[in-house]
């Protein structure tokens, strides 16, 4: 037996490959849109990054509240480094927003400072002089004015500014109340967190002033009740110049509890606070009253009537023939020739539509048809007459005007 041939090997039929051409064309437009795939990622990260970091100092700056002679703010105008002294040297800080909570600090004998006078009202005032003298507290107040000084004591009063920058020493015979600070230093009117330092003079027997410049003084005290003359000797910015660092901790360090009073809006007692027309001066009322009576014055002369009133009978009628020529004269007056023109065509034409009975025909051509069986004239002549040929001058005018009558008398005929 013979042995069967052995197959032919067979081989797979590979498909055509696509041209390169293309191939390149997809990968090159693919490149750019991969890499720009790969930079988004960054871009989300950076994104979100920044919104952390947004948020984060959002949150770190809701920690405190920032103002002038704030107890947490770490800003220039805030007061957290001497908070943070005073808690250092054992004194409990407490800060008070209410003007109840301050005077109960005062009626249990404690130290209160009054970091804005100017923000209370007489209520307000009243009730911290009548806690300090039912406990014996004693009472810091930074800067205050006559008004308030008016409430707390009678012993001190404003005398001065201080508008330079300015190095003030003690002098002789201050005593305790220099509370062992030898120079103090306040910057000029437009550094100050108030503007410029108050100086202040005291009288009576149990008041004493130190640090005096200008017939006044920065530091005062009467009563129970010391005055301070400038918000900057307890700022961040402020409390390291000179000495005034000693006499801010000195001086609030006098107990081991201190009441940190900065006046609120949300103080009940605050509701009851002056309007602005309680800051106007005394003769603003009459003045005003008078302004009033000219106005009315004023009014009553402008409004009256210089004779009695003209009866016209309503409604008017007008001849039709006055309209006509009102209207002819105002053409006249515009020398509006085509204006002319077209109302007389459009008149004429609606006058023979409704002669040849086309009451709802609007075309020229319709009219030009209707009229050829009844006029002599050429169809040209005809629509040169209403068409829309233009009027040179007066004279054309006139002609148009007897040509539409002349055609409308052979329409009758």
């Amino acid at each position: 037996m013979s042995a069967a041939p052995a197959p032919a090997p067979t081989h797979p039929v590979r498909p055509e490959a696509p041209p390169r051409t293309g191939a390149r064309a997809t990968g090159a437009a693919a490149a750019p849109r991969d890499a720009e795939q790969r930079r988004r990622p960054w871009l989300v990260v950076a994104v979100v990054l920044a919104v952390i970091a947004a948020v984060l100092v959002s949150v770190a700056r809701g920690l405190y509240r920032d103002g002038p002679l704030e107890p947490d703010a770490p800003t220039g105008q805030g007061a957290k480094a001497v908070v943070e002294v005073l808690g250092d040297l054992g004194v409990e800080v407490d800060t008070r927003r209410h003007t109840a909570d301050a005077a109960d600090d005062l009626r249990a004998g404690g130290t209160v400072l009054l970091t804005d006078p100017r923000r209370l009202n007489g209520e307000q005032l009243a009730d911290l002089a009548e806690a300090r003298e039912a406990g014996d507290g004693r009472l810091v107040v930074i800067q205050p004015d006559f008004v308030a000084l008016s409430y707390l004591t009678t012993g001190i009063s404003p005398t001065g500014a201080l508008r330079e920058e300015t190095r003030v020493e003690p002098g002789r015979g201050c005593g305790d109340l220099a509370h062992e600070a030898r120079v103090l230093e306040v910057p000029d009117a437009e550094d100050g967190v108030r503007g410029p330092a108050s100086l202040y003079t005291a009288q009576g027997p149990q008041a004493s002033t130190c640090f005096e410049d200008d017939g006044g003084a920065l530091v005062a005290e009467s009563d129970g009740v010391v005055v301070l003359g400038s918000a900057d000797l307890l700022t961040n910015d402020g409390v390291g110049r000179a000495d005034n660092s000693a006499l801010a901790l000195n001086a609030l360090s006098a107990t081991e509890h201190l009441s940190w009073y900065v006046p609120s809006a949300t103080d009940p007692q605050a509701s009851s606070s002056q309007s602005l027309l309680d800051h106007l001066p005394a003769w603003a009322g009459p003045l005003a009253a008078w302004l009033v009576l000219v106005a009315g014055l004023a009014l009553l002369a402008i409004g009256r009537r210089p004779g009695p009133v003209v009866v016209e009978p309503l409604p008017v009628t007008v001849r039709p023939q006055e309209l006509v020529l009102g209207r002819a004269r105002l053409l006249e007056q515009a020398s509006a020739r085509d204006a002319a023109a077209s109302a007389l065509r459009a008149a004429a034409a609606a006058r023979l539509a409704d002669r040849l009975g086309l009451r709802h025909e609007s075309s020229l051509d319709g009219l030009l048809a209707a009229l050829d069986p009844h006029v002599g004239a050429a169809p040209e002549q005809l629509r040169a007459l209403l068409g829309p040929t233009p009027v040179r001058t007066d004279r054309d005018l006139v002609h148009l005007a007897h040509d539409l009558d002349r055609l409308e008398k052979e329409i009758d005929r």
